[in-house]
């Protein structure tokens, strides 16, 4: 059995051995792509210690374990923050396509097969968008301009799952419209607001879907360009903030120091790093910029957001393009 095709029977049954599944993706991947390689201080022994790359590398370098002139898919970030998009490069998507239906079936049940999205649509760069396209049909009302279609209002009185941003629920708040969704439905809210100048903080949005849209049920699901899995909160009833977000189990999650880069006691609150079985085609382990305290689980790690780190000199390895370069060209 291939690596590969042991981890699509560990997503599928949860059968075989995360640490060794996590070990043995990173010792073929770091000989596939000598990068990998000029990360290595010491062999890691543990899952822990499997070098992270800093999210904020992939948008000057391509991580790929695969020769990127063959086709393949790219997924881009959206490149809010500082204008220039991250880059995930993947020989294919069926480790993403196997997982994320299998995930949300575990946190989520009674899902509406009406799915009316306010975001990027499959078929171009945008990893979300070919997420909900893995759930049903999409009936799609995202403006590419940052904003939402107001046709959107009329195709929320029926029953959904309706799938957006924070930025875009925020837009949609700002227009005229009022919608009475019952408990059936679903709404999920992905990603905060990276800086933009919106109406409402993240407590307020929440109240607004409530005063707005009925009583739906309401999750939070936090992924990233970057990773290949994605994290649900568990359903909470329209108004209330949603609380944890639950990893699956072919992922972990822990948390470091930002300065020293060393990992903390589980329930402190550090920079968080995530290691997931999916990412079968860059790189299993990722450092991001987010803070946030993990509490272990083996039916998934629970994950609670505490921010985005202030500053881009503030971080633990994270090293800079010229920093890992300077690493690779030692160990050619």
């Amino acid at each position: 059995m291939s690596p590969k095709e042991a981890i699509a029977r560990f997503i599928s049954t949860g059968d075989g051995d995360f640490e060794a599944l996590a070990l043995a993706l990173f010792d073929w991947q770091r000989r596939q792509n000598p990068m990998l390689e000029a990360l290595v201080e010491r062999e890691p022994e543990h899952w822990w210690q499997i070098p992270a790359v800093p999210v904020e590398l992939f948008k000057d370098i391509d991580f790929a374990c695969f020769d990127l002139k063959k086709p393949h898919t790219v997924f881009h970030t959206s490149g809010t923050t500082v204008g220039r998009p991250g880059r995930h490069h993947s020989l294919d998507t069926e480790l993403y396509d196997l997982g994320a239906p299998i995930q949300l079936r575990r946190r989520i049940s009674g899902l509406p097969r009406r799915i009316v999205s306010l975001c990027p649509p499959a078929g171009g760069h945008s990893s979300l968008g070919h997420m909900l396209a893995l759930f049903g049909t999409v009936e799609g009302y995202f403006d590419a301009a940052g904003g939402v279609s107001s046709e959107v209002w009329s195709a929320l009185q029926k029953p959904c799952f309706l799938a957006t941003t924070a930025f875009a629920l925020d837009a949609l708040f700002g227009q005229a419209g009022h919608a009475i969704l019952r408990p059936e439905s679903l709404v999920m809210v992905t990603g905060g607001f990276k800086g933009r100048r919106v109406r409402l903080d993240a407590p307020e949005l929440y109240r607004e879907i409530g005063r707005r849209l009925g009583n739906p049920r309401v999750v939070g699901e936090y992924g990233m360009t970057e990773l290949s899995s994605q994290l649900w909160t568990d359903p909470v009833p329209a108004g209330e903030l949603p609380g944890a977000f639950v990893a699956p189990p072919w992922m972990r999650v822990y948390t470091v120091d930002p300065t020293t880069g060393a990992a903390l006691s589980e329930g402190e609150v550090g920079q968080l790093r995530f290691v997931d079985l999916a990412n079968y085609w860059s790189v299993l382990a990722i450092e991001t910029m987010d803070i946030g305290r993990v509490e272990p689980d083996p039916q998934g790690d629970r994950v609670w957001l505490h921010g985005r780190l202030q500053g881009a000199e503030v971080r633990g390895c994270s090293l800079s393009v010229e920093e890992l370069l300077g690493r690779f060209s030692e160990t050619e």
